[in-house]
């Protein structure tokens, strides 16, 4: 190194006069000058693992600013698209309505007169036959009046007959009369007692006639009242209320007239079907129906009636319709509560389609009107390729979810049924539907609020 040196600024940092411009042994320094001298010396102090490490690090640096960059700009045009595939299978189209399972037949008996209950055999639930002896009240005072109508009649009868012999000697009598008379050996007078004494027989006979059919009335009444203290089951069914027991008293005027309550095994339900709904149900369509009792398990019925008088429930109008019940387990119990589904149409082995993927095609047709297409055409979009490609589909019924497809589709295809903008490292899934990505500015694809996805597949 040489000796002679400058000593520069607050610093001292020697530099050798072979560092200046040839020539120069006497020289100003300037500030710029000055610096660039310095960095120069520190840059040639460096040792070359130490320049190593800080280019490395800048590099980092940079490198992790050109990612965030890119991801920051990615998430901005990234969109996900939600889609599902056409299948096949069942699709049924029902009217949704509630109803409460009741019986076919409730019959309420109780004892005409008032009287003690002497039997009482059946208790609510059992299962009785036709014919079956329920109840009886004690029949002694039905006795004694059925005997005494049974004794007016009886004197009726002869009375009757008695009126009928003197009936039949008065008709004789004037028979003779009348022959005396014509021969001139009975005078007029005779004649016509005669005819007074026939008159009053039939007269009486009429009365006797009369007394005998109203006595064979009450004896009838008295027949009937005492058959009615025995209760007899009027049908195959089961017990549904007693109330009652032996030694009180039962009656017409008693504090409860019903003392049983006998309902046939077999149900029905009546069921309230919205106006809306009401002109597409019909007699014989057929019922599935459920109750909360029995979980998943489905029961089967028919409509048997369509009441035309409407029913109004929180100012909606409401249609009561009757429906069958099949219930060959004997389940079921009268009251329960039970949701139906009226089947109105339903297809089997039809290509199925989600109305998702139907209401995103017509978002689409909306935001992209094409003079060529009618006003009801439908659409979905289906991916080909990675890329949205609409399609035009004719479809038939629906059952809420999906719409049976009359011609369009194939299954296995995969339709568009949504999109979603994903940030960079977190996407969205669903078990559901199959999630598919492409690039693309988000104010190109249905559902962005602006525009639709790329025209194709007309």
């Amino acid at each position: 190194m040489v000796n002679d040196q400058i000593e520069t600024g607050d610093e001292h940092i020697l530099l050798d006069k072979s560092e200046l411009p040839s020539g120069v042994e006497h020289i100003s320094l300037d500030a710029q000058q000055v610096k660039d001298v310095l960095v120069k010396k520190r840059i040639q102090g460096i040792s070359t693992g130490r320049k190593l490490v800080k280019l490395l690090a800048a590099l980092v640096l940079i490198g992790a600013t050109a990612y965030g960059i890119k991801q920051w700009w990615g998430s901005a045009d990234k969109v996900s698209y939600a889609t599902a595939l056409v299948s096949q299978g069942i699709v049924t189209q029902s009217i949704e309505a509630t109803g409460t399972l009741q019986p076919v037949r409730t019959s309420d008996m109780g004892f005409k007169n008032d009287d003690i209950i002497i039997a009482l055999d059946v208790q609510p639930g059992d299962h009785v036959t036709v014919g079956q002896v329920l109840a009886q009240q004690d029949p002694a005072t039905l006795r004694n009046a059925l005997t005494q109508t049974q004794n007016a009649v009886d004197q009726d009868y002869i009375s009757m007959k008695s009126t009928q012999l003197n009936l039949e000697t008065s008709r004789k009598e004037l028979e003779r009369q009348q022959q005396l008379f014509d021969a001139q050996a009975l005078s007029q007078t005779e004649l016509e007692t005669a005819q007074n004494s026939h008159t009053k027989a039939g007269l009486d006979l009429q009365l006797a006639q009369a007394k005998l059919a109203s006595d064979q009335t009450k004896l009838a009444q008295a027949q009937e009242d005492m058959a009615e203290a025995t209760i007899v089951a009027p049908f195959d069914g089961i017990i549904g209320a007693v109330n009652g027991q032996v030694g009180s008293i039962n009656g017409i005027n008693s504090s409860s007239s019903t003392l049983l309550t006998v309902m046939s095994d077999e149900l029905q339900m009546n069921a309230l079907v919205n106006e809306a709904d009401i002109g597409q149900v019909q007699v014989g369509q057929t019922v599935e129906f459920t109750s909360s009792s029995f979980g998943e398990k489905t029961f089967n019925g028919r409509v048997l009636r369509i009441t035309p008088q409407a029913t109004t429930v929180s100012n909606v109008q409401y249609y009561p319709v009757l429906i069958s019940c099949e219930d060959p387990e004997k389940v079921l119990l009268s009251g329960m509560s039970v949701s139906a589904r009226i089947i109105v149409a339903r297809e089997t082995d039809s290509v199925l389609v989600p109305m998702m993927a139907v209401t995103y095609g017509q978002t689409y047709l909306k935001n992209n009107p094409n003079p060529a297409l009618a006003l009801d055409t439908k659409a979905v979009l289906v991916m080909e390729n990675s890329q949205p490609v609409v399609k035009m589909v004719e479809l038939g019924i629906s059952d809420g979810n999906n719409y049976a497809v009359q011609s369009g589709l194939n299954p296995g295809e995969s339709v568009i049924i949504g999109t979603t903008s994903t940030q960079a490292g977190n996407s969205d899934s669903n078990t559901d539907t199959t999630q598919r990505s492409t690039d693309r500015n988000p104010a190109t694809i249905p559902g962005s609020g602006i525009g639709g996805p790329p025209p194709g597949g007309f």
